[in-house]
């Protein structure tokens, strides 16, 4: 298993101790990059995709970190049928 699949995993099963560092983390290995900051929303762009996190304190909420589980696992998904 690789520390990009420990990470995922880890958000998955324990999703309200997520900072911000490890959602960063994980959707820029996933291909996104942070395109802007707006007071406390940080604005992720991949291709046509964007995905806003709000983020206090460093922390992010527990719905936000579900999204971008849902997120990655569309684009694997996707990445999948297209092989």
């Amino acid at each position: 298993m690789t520390k990009r699949e420990k990470l995922r995993q880890r958000l998955k099963n324990n999703p309200k101790n997520a900072t911000f560092s490890d959602i960063r983390k994980l959707l820029e290995q996933e291909g996104f990059g942070l395109d802007r900051v707006t007071g406390s929303h940080h604005v992720f762009i991949k291709g046509e995709i964007t995905f806003v996190v709000p983020v206090h304190n460093n922390k992010v909420k527990t719905v936000y970190v579900k999204r971008v589980i849902e997120l990655i696992e569309q684009a694997d998904q996707q990445t999948d049928e297209e092989e």
